[in-house]
């Protein structure tokens, strides 16, 4: 079963779609929603992503899932986002629009093997994390809203939620084959290495971690802050890498895209962590696995998306705009020891 999981997520990173048009984009919106809009495409890998207006000035983001997810796993990305607006009202995470026939989301039939998931959301406004000024009271800030996000989620169930994803940690070792396809010995040999760390020093003690459901891809691209003031959070976006997984990989995905280049790297992911822990305690078998376990998303990040660059050559450029940073990332924290980046989280986190 395991095996067949693995292989139809693989099918679905190097699925390849026709992606629609702004003009289909305004059709659906009127033919579903009764709205009149202008319609914008947004970069994206699979996805049909459209940025639309209304004639009042409205904004909301109209997603056409590629037709090679799971739907139940497109379900319950609409139905967390119900969630977290019942939960906590002031989240502030997109609204689902329902449709003129009162559904959070609808099937669109493009033709034989080619359904597609359709959503309507309100469009978070503000500026990406990666394009503004970043400063240790923003990265304190985005921790704390990582936490208040995993409590609105904390009782949050659905049928879909154990679906494997190769962006879950708890799959790092199925990023063996795609290292493997990497053109250089060197690159494979270090990656490798890191795979093995995590299966000796973190993948036997899962089980034994909390666990929930958990947005599982907070990057600088999906955290929208304050333009006048960049150190609010004003948004957090994009619910796509959505699983049930261990609290503590929720965080370390998130503190591994707050790294930066100062000469102690994990400086800046401890100001993250220190914000988290603030409103959610970290556990102490949590904070032994963290160094090993945000290395472990660098290794992730650089061979899913070296391995998805060679079967989409023509997107190559934006699959790979992250990549250079990540390998350098990468490296300055392979160079310091599990012991000593552990004291200095612990240190952090006045533990």
């Amino acid at each position: 079963m395991l095996q067949t999981k693995q292989t139809s997520v693989a099918a679905a990173l190097a699925d390849k779609s026709v992606l629609l048009s702004a003009e289909e984009a305004v059709e659906l919106a009127q033919q579903y929603y009764g709205l009149s809009v202008s319609a914008h495409r947004l970069s994206g890998e699979k996805d049909s992503n459209f940025r639309i207006t209304t004639e009042s000035g409205d904004e909301y983001l109209l997603k056409i899932v590629n037709p090679g997810e799971d739907p139940a796993v497109t379900n319950m990305h609409t139905m967390a986002l119900q969630h977290v607006e019942k939960r906590d009202p002031g989240m502030p995470v997109q609204r689902v629009v329902r449709d003129l026939h009162g559904r959070g989301e609808f099937d669109l039939n493009r033709g034989p093997n080619d359904r597609r998931a359709v959503r309507l959301v309100t469009f978070t406004k503000g500026e990406l994390q990666r394009k503004a000024a970043q400063t240790p009271k923003q990265r304190h800030n985005i921790g704390s809203m990582l936490a208040r996000l995993q409590a609105a989620l904390e009782d949050f169930r659905h049928p879909a939620e154990d679906h494997f994803s190769t962006w879950d940690l708890k799959n790092t070792l199925s990023l063996k084959p795609m290292i493997e396809e990497i053109k250089d010995p060197s690159h494979v040999a270090e990656l490798l290495r890191w795979v093995d760390r995590f299966v000796d020093e973190v993948a036997p003690k899962i089980p034994l971690l909390r666990a929930q459901v958990a947005h599982n891809d907070l990057n600088s691209d999906n955290v929208v802050v304050d333009p006048k003031d960049t150190d609010q959070i004003t948004g957090i976006i994009d619910f796509g890498d959505m699983v049930r997984t261990p609290v503590i990989f929720d965080v370390a995905v998130a503190a591994a895209y707050q790294l930066t280049e100062a000469e102690d790297p994990m400086a800046a992911a401890c100001e993250f962590l220190s914000g988290f822990h603030e409103k959610r305690p970290l556990l102490p078998e949590e904070v032994d696995v963290l160094f090993t376990t945000i290395v472990a998303r660098m290794v992730m990040r650089i061979a899913i998306t070296e391995w998805r660059a060679v079967r989409f050559p023509e997107n190559r450029t934006y699959i790979l705009r992250n990549t250079p940073q990540a390998w350098l990332q990468f490296h300055r924290l392979a160079h310091i020891s599990r012991s000593q980046a552990t004291d200095e989280i612990a240190r952090a986190l006045s533990l």
